[in-house]
């Protein structure tokens, strides 16, 4: 007798760990919409957020760079924001800078811890399922009266899902937080350029 082994229609059998596993891509992917789209507003290249202000540095007009700094918006143009205020209240550049960098990176970091948490417990959620359905097809087959093998196979076939559910969520997970963190350190070694700049440029 043939067994309906789709994909839907095995997930629908594999438990609320399914849905546990769901859920928890759902909300992988709307991090990855959410600090894609924020990653994407704030960050512009170096050599192009210098040559926006190269006319005011030039000129040594602070205010007007400041200014300039707000409409440019990105990470690094807060950063040297942040430097010339520094000079204007009389405070050190490079420090006021290196603190600018500091909270930036904390807003960018926001809500990436949450990808780890789902890579490192997304496979023990699909192992915990696959336990679960082994069980249930053993007790099936032990209350079966014939077809044994078909029962007891096509139970381990859905337990067999939640694993691989698991790993799929995980992998993913793992995946887009390894490439922000990249992009994290990227900005950060750009920031130190900046602030080494931009400090010897205005400093008093």
């Amino acid at each position: 007798m043939s067994q309906d082994f789709s994909l839907i229609a095995v997930m629908m059998k594999g438990g609320w760990t399914i849905g546990v596993l769901i859920l928890m891509s759902i909300v992988v992917f709307a991090v990855l919409w959410e600090r894609w789209i924020y990653f994407k507003a704030r960050f512009k290249g170096r050599e192009e957020v210098l040559a926006d202000l190269e006319p005011f540095l030039n000129k040594r007009n602070y205010q007007e760079c400041m200014e300039a700094c707000d409409r440019n918006g990105s990470f690094l143009a807060r950063i040297i924001r942040a430097g010339l205020k520094a000079r204007a209240d009389k405070m050190d550049v490079a420090q006021g800078m290196e603190r600018e960098t500091k909270i930036e990176l904390l807003k960018l970091e926001q809500r990436l811890p949450l990808l780890a948490t789902i890579g490192s417990i997304a496979p023990f959620v699909g192992l915990f399922g696959t336990v679960i359905g082994i069980i249930r097809a053993f007790r099936d087959l032990a209350l079966a009266n014939a077809g044994g093998a078909a029962v007891v196979s096509q139970g381990i076939a859905e337990a067999l899902i939640a694993t691989a559910s698991g790993l799929f969520v995980a992998i993913t997970a793992v995946f887009i937080y390894n490439w922000f963190q990249a992009r994290l350190n990227a900005m950060a070694q750009e920031a130190e350029i900046v602030i080494s700049e931009i400090s010897e440029r205005i400093e008093p």
